[in-house]
C-alpha cells in the first residue's frame, strides 16, 4: 500500500524541520538582520525613485501650458545643472 504526501497520522514531533520558526536563538536574529536590511533597502529605493521623479527636467519643463510656470521650471533646471560639484572635483582657474 502507498502513502499519500499527506501523512496526518505523523505526530507534530517528527516534523520539526517544517515548522516556520524553528531553529535557534542566532539563526532567528540572522532571519530578523537579513529582513531589516530588506525593508531599509527597499524604504531607500522607493525614495530615491521618489527624488529622481520630482526633480526637474527639459521634458517637464516643456511639457507646461502657462509660458510663466515653464520660465521658472527652466531657471530651475539651469540652476541645478550649473551648480559645482560638493568636492573633490579640481576645476582650473584659468
Amino acid at each position: 500500500m502507498q502513502r499519500s504526501e499527506l501523512d496526518f497520522q505523523a505526530p507534530i514531533g517528527d516534523r520539526e524541520a517544517e515548522i516556520a520558526w524553528s531553529g535557534t536563538l542566532e539563526e532567528r536574529v540572522d532571519r530578523f538582520g537579513i529582513r531589516t536590511a530588506l525593508l531599509i533597502l527597499a524604504t531607500a529605493s522607493f525614495i530615491a525613485a521618489v527624488w529622481l521623479a520630482s526633480r526637474p527636467s527639459f521634458e517637464k519643463c516643456s511639457g507646461l501650458e502657462n509660458q510663466t510656470e515653464r520660465n521658472a521650471c527652466y531657471d530651475k533646471l539651469r540652476d541645478d545643472l550649473s551648480k559645482p560639484p560638493a568636492k573633490g572635483a579640481n576645476i582650473p582657474k584659468s
